[in-house]
């Protein structure tokens, strides 16, 4: 006698989730150097959450990641400083349109955790959770050679950048008027996320935006640019190179001469100019993925 057929059911597993944590500690100790130094200890932590959704039959897909970087610093006699933090969240919903090509919706948003200082000026914050807060969304087309690139261009895209406590915050170090808490940008961003290995256990993570307003300068295009570089040791162990580029027209920071002296422009008032924002932390991390 035959056995009955049964129907089996397939749940299709939309969602895909996958989170990285890294931990890295570095020391240093000097004692009687005759060519001078200090002891330092500090720490960062890197928490990446991500969220990936794919739906064939509907031709529609969705990257999603929300991002923790937080690191510390204790040197010499100074107290324990903060040196890393960044909060971020990164969408971007897609729709097949041709080729490689789907239409594309993105939303990025950043702020920081914790009071940020000018240092060695420890009284006053020039930042602190969600001062400055700045989200960008966008919609265009989004362009994918291979599963490691991604290739996103919105001409229809704005650009916000918040501080709500202008009491604590000076507002117009993020190019926002000294009579208004936020400043809004119509503009066009630009889009590169590329994984990259020229050998097997060595991977460069780069990820470009770059953004320019209609209205206010169009030739002047905001730049933020990270690149990790990371060499597997084994299989908790990293050595790991992060580089951190920003610029900003609109952030202009204090100009001072060669003696560290303030230079005063026509108006009686200190100068400010626009700058490259650069950071790069190189140690050995603890990776943990789950």
């Amino acid at each position: 006698k035959l056995v009955d057929i049964q129907k089996i059911l397939i749940k299709s597993q939309f969602w895909k989730y996958r989170s990285e944590a890294s931990f890295a500690l570095n020391q240093g100790l000097v004692t009687n150097w005759v060519k001078g130094g200090e002891n330092s200890v500090s720490t960062a932590l890197d928490i990446t959450w991500f969220a990936d959704y794919i739906n064939k039959p509907m031709l529609v897909s969705s990257n999603n990641f929300a991002r923790i970087k937080y690191g510390l610093i204790k040197s010499g006699e100074d107290g324990i400083r903060k040196n890393i933090d960044l909060l971020e969240t990164n969408s971007k919903l897609n729709h097949k349109a041709f080729g490689k090509f789907d239409f594309s919706g993105i939303m990025l948003f950043k702020t920081q955790v914790s009071r940020g200082y000018n240092y060695p000026n420890d009284s006053v914050p020039v930042s602190k959770f969600m001062n400055p807060a700045i989200l960008t969304l966008g919609f265009g087309l989004d362009y994918k050679p291979d599963k490691f690139t991604s290739i996103n261009f919105s001409p229809l895209s704005y650009k916000g950048t918040f501080v709500p406590d202008t009491a604590s915050i000076d507002q117009t170090r993020y190019g926002i008027p000294a009579n208004r808490k936020a400043k809004h940008e119509p503009g066009v961003s630009f889009m590169i996320s590329n994984e990259f290995r020229p050998v097997k256990n060595i991977t460069i993570t780069n990820r470009l935006q770059l953004f320019t307003n209609y209205i206010n300068n169009p030739l002047n295009i905001d730049v933020d640019w990270e690149m990790i570089l990371q060499a597997n040791l084994n299989w908790f162990t990293d050595v790991r190179l992060n580089t951190h580029l920003i610029f900003d027209d609109d952030t202009k920071t204090p100009v001072f001469d060669k003696n560290k002296n303030p230079v005063m422009g026509n108006d009686g008032l200190q100068k400010k100019t626009a700058r490259v924002q650069f950071k790069e932390l190189l140690g050995l991390s603890f990776i943990f993925r789950f």
